[in-house]
């Protein structure tokens, strides 16, 4: 396992897995996607990703993904266990549009950062980086456990874990990232903004560290403030602690800082203080 000082500014490369692609192609393919995406496809620049949402009417998350050019067509790229339900949408709100969409076989690739390289540039862990079709030679291959590790300590959220259908972009943090408030109209947009103007959403997506010692994954875990209120949750836990760090949410209502971690029982395992994105341990 690499040291956190070499998560700090990592350098080093990860297969691509858990992938599905939607390549899109037709004349009015970049209008179409634009009005169904919440970041500006229009800034798209050759041989760069953008990340966006596609979001329901009511502002949730349906899909995260990444879209890029490619030639004469756009690809969109989200997990793989919602490749079809994505399609679906997609086809479903393109009536009298001239686009085309087609499923694509699963990626295989890799995804290298913390050096120059040629590929498709594309952030994926909070970093900037790149994809290429053959590994690299001269840099360390991190683990599954060690890409897991630096997704949660740079807090990016995960389908099924931080994020799901009934998620807001701000609830996750992704509209620092993910959304363009200046774009025209897209679906979902009229939540979002109203939120960003004059609402707050109910928690937060929060890193949490610690002297504790849990299992790691991908999993709720209860936590209770110095009242025994459940006002914050772990969802993510990180593999190789110590030192401990985990991803949650935090109730936007709470101002406590220190969490106890319960079990089925109500049990208390331990405490876990909240800290800043992203986390870098000494």
């Amino acid at each position: 396992m690499a040291d956190e000082a070499s998560f700090s500014v990592p350098q080093g490369y990860f297969a691509l897995s858990g992938l599905g692609r939607i390549r899109v192609t037709g004349a009015d393919r970049l209008r179409y996607l634009n009005g169904q995406t919440s970041n500006d496809l229009r800034k798209l620049q050759p041989g760069s990703a953008l990340g966006a949402l596609v979001l329901t009417a009511k502002g949730k998350i349906c899909a995260p993904v990444q879209i890029w050019e490619d030639d004469d067509a756009h690809i969109i790229e989200t997990v793989s266990a919602l490749s079809e339900t994505l399609l679906a949408r997609l086809e479903r709100y393109a009536i009298a549009d001239d686009v085309s969409f087609e499923l694509m076989e699963s990626p295989r690739g890799w995804h290298v950062i913390g050096t120059t390289s040629d590929g498709l540039r594309i952030s994926r862990l909070g970093e900037s980086g790149v994809d290429v079709s053959t590994p690299p030679a001269g840099l360390q291959e991190f683990s599954a456990d060690e890409v897991e590790r630096l997704r949660i300590l740079r807090g990016i959220p995960a389908w099924g874990a931080e994020i799901d259908e009934d998620t807001l972009p701000q609830e996750a943090r992704l509209d620092a990232t993910a959304v363009d408030f200046h774009k025209g109209c897209y679906v979902g947009q009229e939540v979002v903004s109203r939120l960003r103007s004059v609402g707050r959403v109910n928690e937060i997506l929060t890193l949490f560290h610690g002297d504790i010692s849990l299992p790691s994954g991908r999993r709720p875990w209860k936590l209770a403030d110095s009242q025994g209120a459940n006002t914050a949750r772990l969802t993510s836990i990180a593999p190789a602690s110590p030192p401990f760090c985990a991803l949650g949410y935090v109730s936007t209502r709470s101002e406590e800082k220190v969490f106890s971690v319960l079990d089925e029982t109500g049990a208390c395992l331990g405490r876990v203080e909240k800290t800043e994105f992203p986390l870098t341990l000494e």
